[in-house]
């Protein structure tokens, strides 16, 4: 007979419930932001990280006038915050709104589940809100019109996804998963701007409380989909699996759609040299190397064995605990 490996209630419930308390004095939602207003404007300064950029090495991005890659990185900086809202939106919320309504029948952590995913669907609501308000604030302090796009690869191939579910199990595990390797990839992307105060304040200060909840949330999905995964049969959890492995896919993609938008709103010379050149994907291996993390951390790299950290990714440390079980 196999050999199941399984998390401890006590151990997902304990780590729940200190993420939970910390919540109370880290999360953004819980704070007094700083206005907009405040922040120094520098016209001078650029409104998003370039070395994001998927195309920066293009010979048409290097040889463009600079007016008009000011331009392009302002538009940057809406792509970036209109993706944000779509996934906070369309992908997180939903997840967020399943666990809450109908947590895991077999948990004993329901309650404390429901609890933690209340308090993320609170901060995601903020980072929505925060995505909408600095975004026009650059636009209008850039005096340029706004961006308007909403056919974003990750957001249209989960609704793909969804539409050929076949049974309910699969279609919440289709929502949960996506949502799961989202928050924690979205920590490797918010990376570089959260630490590079060489922008435009305000991205950097948004960018850095956004950053700081996402670290966080992280854990908080990564630990309820330990409790979940605990409940799952054999099938369910190869399931859970492929598509938390495909979502690093579509993260990862350039979006080239939104950036034609933007290059033919800015009058950049030679762009679609850019759109023809530029693959799909931007630092893949990057994310991918998250999402093998993730797997092995949530009991899914291999499915006869579930198990999970019992320590904060902020410690540095990560250990496996478990207690064997024999069917």
């Amino acid at each position: 007979m196999a050999s199941f490996e399984v998390v401890r209630d006590d151990s997902v419930a304990a780590m729940l419930k200190k993420l939970s308390s910390l919540w109370r004095t880290r999360a953004a939602v819980n704070q007094e932001l700083p206005e907009y207003a405040d922040l120094a404007f520098d016209p001078a300064k650029q409104d998003f990280s370039a070395s994001l950029l998927p195309f920066k090495d293009h010979e048409a991005w290097l040889s463009a006038p600079e007016h008009l890659k000011s331009k392009c990185l302002s538009y940057a900086w809406g792509i970036y915050n209109l993706k944000t809202i779509y996934i906070e939106c369309d992908i997180v919320t939903p997840a967020c709104e399943d666990l809450i309504k109908t947590p895991p029948s077999f948990s004993r952590n329901r309650e404390i589940i429901q609890d933690v995913i209340s308090e993320a669907l609170l901060d995601e609501a903020l980072h929505t809100r925060m995505s909408v308000s600095a975004c026009n604030y650059i636009y209008s302090m850039r005096g340029i019109p706004a961006l308007d796009f909403e056919d974003f690869n990750l957001v249209k191939w989960r609704d793909a996804a969804l539409a050929e579910c076949s049974a309910e199990w699969e279609r919440k595990l289709t929502r949960f998963g996506i949502a799961c390797a989202s928050e924690t990839l979205i920590t490797d992307y918010l990376k570089t701007m959260a630490e590079d105060t060489a922008i435009q304040a305000i991205c950097h200060q948004v960018t850095r409380t956004h950053a700081i909840d996402e670290w966080s949330h992280s854990s908080v999905f990564s630990f309820v989909a330990a409790d979940i995964v605990q409940g799952l049969g054999r099938a369910e959890r190869a399931y859970l699996r492929e598509t938390i492995l495909k979502t690093v896919q579509l993260f990862a993609n350039n979006e080239l759609g939104a950036w034609e938008k933007a290059f033919s709103l800015v009058g950049l010379p030679h762009y679609q040299d850019i759109l023809n050149d530029v693959g799909d994907t931007n630092e893949i291996g990057v994310y991918t190397g998250s999402v093998e993390a993730l797997i092995e951390r949530i009991g899914l790299a291999d499915t006869q064995h579930v198990g999970v950290v019992t320590s904060l990714p902020a410690t540095g440390e990560r250990k496996l605990e478990t207690a064997e079980i024999i069917p």
